[in-house]
């Protein structure tokens, strides 16, 4: 039996797919977990919100919350952060662990600047009142920040 030389060059340029290691999924899956959650948490917070107090963006605003949603989001958000993270870091090499740790210690860098000064100014009359959110989100940027540069540099 003869193989032509078409067929032998078309799999030529193929290169075999190698299959993921328990730890590659062990991260995806905790990645995907903690997606999961934050867009569950997301969507029904968006449903859930009042329609006369309604802003528009669910996550933008500091209209009131139902009491059901608000005890039900908070057990999901603790219980599947806790979750994902100990997948998490049971899946990380040393080089991301080191990445995600000062990644970490930015983002309190940024909280622990940050909440002070904001609550002293708001005392003074110099600034509203301090947004925990809003600080949270920023110190969720740095942390983000952080963690790409030294994960991809």
């Amino acid at each position: 039996m003869t193989v032509s030389t078409e067929a032998m060059m078309s799999d030529a340029g193929k290169v075999a797919k190698r299959p993921m290691s328990p730890r590659r999924k062990r991260y995806f899956i905790a990645l995907g977990l903690a997606g999961l959650f934050g867009g569950v948490l997301g969507a029904w917070m968006q449903i859930s919100q009042n329609a006369e107090h309604s802003t528009g963006f669910a996550m933008l605003s500091n209209s009131p919350l139902p009491a059901n949603f608000a005890i039900g989001a908070s057990i999901i958000w603790v219980v599947g952060m806790i979750v994902s993270l100990v997948i998490y870091h049971r899946a990380v090499d040393d080089h991301e662990e080191r990445a995600y740790l000062w990644a970490g210690t930015a983002g309190w860098y940024t909280i622990t600047l940050a909440s002070p000064a904001w609550w002293v100014l708001a005392r003074a009359g110099l600034a509203p009142p301090a947004d925990a959110m809003l600080i949270f989100a920023g110190a969720l940027v740095v942390n983000c920040a952080v963690w790409l540069w030294l994960k991809y540099r």
